[in-house]
């Protein structure tokens, strides 16, 4: 009966399999899907660049140039910008050079600026002079690395130290980045 009831169990499971066939097969897609998708990715990233290159664009501080006027900046002659300026230090410049995508030489001056008086400082004016390899004047640039109104701005406490970096385009081939001398040329303090 046993034998009986397995022979039957499979002419039963031959006849469900014979109705029902498993297969599976794998469908590429077609080239025109591929092509259509592949477009659409490149429209996507042109499209991202050309957002990014304006954005970058419209966020670059104005008047990158030249030198920012902040008003009540207190300047040499001013006995309150000599008083004051005896508590403002320039540590550890560093100079280098930079090349942008347009081959423009810049020159990069970074280093830390010393609140060590007794006042909240919201401004300082540098004058950046460089010199080329013969010790001779190249080009000189004033910039405002602490000023009101730019990035987490927020004025310098007493005993601050801060860091600070500038750039100076289209400097010359003889460039010595050696010799740098930054001055304090302007101050704006509470």
């Amino acid at each position: 009966m046993s034998a009986a009831t397995d022979l039957g169990v499979n002419i039963i499971w031959q006849r469900i399999t014979a109705m029902v066939e498993f297969s599976s097969e794998v469908r590429k897609p077609s080239r025109a899907a591929v092509l259509i998708v592949t477009v659409c990715l490149l429209v996507l990233a042109a499209a991202g660049v050309i957002l990014y290159a304006r954005y970058q664009k419209q966020s670059r501080p104005p008047q990158a140039e030249g030198p920012v006027i902040v008003p009540g900046m207190l300047h040499a002659g001013d006995s309150n910008f000599e008083y004051y300026k005896t508590k403002v230090r320039i540590e550890n410049p560093r100079a280098s050079l930079g090349i942008t995508f347009s081959k423009t030489r810049v020159a990069f001056i970074s280093g830390i600026i010393s609140n060590e008086g007794d006042r909240k400082l919201e401004a300082v004016e540098l004058k950046i002079t460089l010199f080329d390899v013969y010790n001779k004047f190249s080009t000189q640039a004033v910039r405002t690395p602490i000023r009101p109104g730019t990035g987490f701005y927020k004025p310098m406490e007493p005993l601050e130290k801060r860091t600070f970096s500038v750039g100076i385009e289209s400097v010359e081939q003889l460039w010595n980045p050696k010799h740098v001398e930054i001055e304090i040329t302007g101050l704006k303090y509470q």
